[in-house]
């Protein structure tokens, strides 16, 4: 992973010529709205003619004046800005953002000169540089203090950046022109990668192969974090033990190595980051084929920027209105991605939520025909709204549905991770427990129909919502619309030969595939079976079955109970127990409802029933169908929404609507 990302930062360096190691640790002090003004400390180099000589030179720095200029970004590569860490500590180099004038100018511009004048990595010369201008401080910082606070004065209320400037021969220089205040910069961003704070130690040696660019480097670092893939706090994690000085040998990176993937985690924050339903995560090509590198880099940067996002014909299988699944599914196998889930709550933290490795382009590609297949089964095609719009297609919301995803919340962690280890399973072709993701869409299913439970026998709209769900109106169409778009989740992952089932795929029957209806009394049976064989391993045994369609039955009658010259209500429901019914529960609720539709003098469905009864009879005894609660109320609900293809055509128009 870090290979790939330092590959990234290779390729951001051969496309832009411009930049520079040093630039990818230089931040940029402009900024128009906040920052748009710059204040330079100006010295001048004199002839020192004191006699004693303070510093064994013939010459010294002299305070000039206070300079205004507007700031610009042009001014990155002069000022070598970086923010030091704390607020109360110095920045790396002298120039800083002003909060309160005088405070900037004590705290952060005074104290680095003291703090930072006799470096070892700095030669006598250098070190006589910065003493020059640490005692013109010194002496007169009363006289500089006053004319910062006259210039800042006449600044409107936008803040400004401070730093200082030099006049040599006539030339104003900045410290940027003086290669030894990079070194502030390089050598204080290199202790990070070497020493750790929390435990006091250095992890480093000198001419040891690095693990990235395979080769001999006069020094390699031990505490590269960048990017946490690993930590040195725990048993296992550091070669030798908790010898925390030889934890370079877990991951040796060189400084050229370790400027590459800073280059490259710049490009991935800007270019290569995509949303997932709330989530972010950063797509990493990997390769060892240098031309393929190339165009699959190009292709995406390239898709980005021309990409057309209201573009109503293009295939997606995330919420992303810049998704990039769809380009990539075309590649070859000579290059594979990394799907890096993350959370950056603050700038300065970094947590890796999950890492999906080694992802093919053919994965890819068979996850777009599998969702095409779904997509166009006749019970999910056939749902239009009344302007003609297919209410139902595949793709990862419904995970979203089944398992939320914020893990912030300590009581959802077991849900997110399940989210996450979802994806994970559908892009690496791994498995998912059948049982478990029922358990969980029961969950979602269950409170949805206790909800609407409570109101559908009154006038009163009721809202459900919580912390993850967006508020709605609860009915029995987005019941309906939940129950069947989990059924498509199923159906893909049937498609992909996802479950820990012992039964093999089974295509379905083109004409199936198509449309389904029954016609005639005669048939029923014929066509209740082709929809079973064609759902083989959901509807494994009788009980299934009969599960099934004593769902479908149970709907028409509650359709019947709601019509206004009937009930007007839907007080059946109760007898389903909240969709917490056993095998007792279900295998007695034919009678009822037959004795209910007869009531109503409303019976339609005496074929439907007798199959219903041989199901049941072929099941045997309740006691011995073994199926979970959970399954067996997912499918009577499944058969409750698709109760409307198991009318008979020829004698529809007895029925209700």
């Amino acid at each position: 992973m870090i290979n790939a990302i330092a590959e990234l930062g290779k390729y951001e360096k051969a496309n832009n010529p411009n930049i520079s190691s040093f630039d990818i640790w230089l931040e940029d002090s402009y900024d128009e709205k906040n920052y748009p003004h710059l204040l330079l400390i100006e010295f001048k180099k004199e002839k020192n003619e004191a006699k004693e000589n303070l510093f064994g030179e013939d010459w010294k720095w002299v305070f000039s004046r206070v300079d205004y200029r507007e700031h610009s970004a042009n001014f990155k590569s002069k000022l070598l800005y970086k923010r030091g860490k704390g607020s109360n500590g110095t920045d790396l180099t002298p120039t800083s953002k002003v909060t309160e004038i005088e405070k900037t100018f004590e705290k952060k511009i005074v104290k680095w000169f003291e703090s930072n004048k006799n470096y070892d990595f700095l030669n006598d010369a250098e070190k006589y540089f910065l003493n020059s201008i640490e005692a013109e401080f010194k002496e007169k910082s009363d006289e500089i203090l006053l004319l910062l606070k006259e210039k800042s004065d006449l600044i409107d209320t936008k803040g400004f950046v401070l730093s200082i400037s030099f006049q040599e021969k006539g030339k104003q220089k900045f410290i940027g022109d003086f290669d030894f205040f990079s070194k502030f910069i390089t050598e204080k961003s290199k202790i990070d990668y070497k020493y750790s704070k929390t435990f006091k130690k250095y992890s480093f040696s000198k001419d040891k192969l690095c693990s990235i660019c395979n080769k001999k480097k006069a020094e390699v670092f031990g505490y590269f974090t960048s990017l946490k893939f690993y930590n040195v706090d725990k048993p296992g994690m550091i070669t030798g033990g908790f010898e925390h000085n030889k934890s370079w040998k877990n991951y040796p990176i060189c400084l050229d190595c370790a400027l590459d993937i800073e280059l490259g985690i710049k490009m991935m924050e800007k270019n290569l980051s995509f949303g997932f339903y709330g989530l972010r995560y950063y797509l990493i090509p990997k390769t060892t084929n240098e031309n393929a590198k190339e165009e699959i880099i190009d292709t995406i940067l390239e898709y980005k920027k021309s990409q057309r996002i209201n573009d109503a014909d293009r295939v997606t299988i995330t919420n992303a209105q810049n998704e990039v699944f769809d380009i990539l599914k075309k590649k070859k196998n000579n290059v594979t991605f990394n799907l890096l889930f993350f959370d950056k709550p603050q700038k300065s933290v970094f947590r890796i939520l999950a890492l999906i490795e080694d992802v093919l382009p053919s994965r890819i590609k068979q996850l777009f025909e599998t969702k095409d297949f779904v997509d166009k089964l006749f019970i999910f095609k056939n749902e239009q709204s009344k302007e003609g719009k297919i209410l139902y297609k595949f793709n990862f919301g419904t995970l979203n549905n089944i398992f939320p995803f914020h893990y912030k919340q300590q009581k959802l962690v077991g849900k997110y991770k399940a989210y996450l280890q979802s994806i994970e399973a559908i892009f690496n072709n791994t498995k998912i427990d059948y049982q478990f993701l029922i358990q969980n869409l029961m969950d979602l299913i269950r409170k949805l129909f206790i909800h609407y439970e409570k109101t559908i026998n009154t006038d009163d709209s009721f809202f459900f919502y919580n912390s993850f769900w967006k508020k709605f109106e609860v009915n029995q169409s987005h019941i309906k619309a939940i129950t069947l778009t989990n059924f498509m989740l199923i159906n893909f992952l049937n498609k992909l030969n996802l479950f820990r089932l012992k039964s093999k795929e089974n295509e379905m029957d083109r004409q199936f595939y198509e449309s389904f209806e029954i016609n005639s009394k005669d048939e029923l049976e014929t066509k209740v079976e082709l929809f079973f064989e064609n759902f083989r391993k959901f509807f494994e045994s009788d009980a299934h079955r009969s599960i099934f369609l004593m769902g479908g039955l149970t709907q028409f009658l509650l359709n019947i109970q709601k019509k206004p010259d009937v009930r007007g209500a839907t007080p059946f429901r109760s007898k389903l127990k909240g969709l917490k019914m056993d095998a007792r529960d279900i295998s007695t609720l034919l009678p009822e409802i037959i004795d209910k539709l007869e009531q109503y003098k409303s019976n339609y469905y005496v074929p439907l029933e007798k199959l219903i009864s041989q199901y049941l009879i072929s099941a045997g005894n309740f006691k011995d169908w073994n199926l979970p609660v959970d399954e067996m109320n997912y499918v009577f609900v499944l058969g409750m929404n698709l109760s409307k293809y198991f009318k008979i055509k020829s004698e529809e128009k007895n029925m209700e609507d």
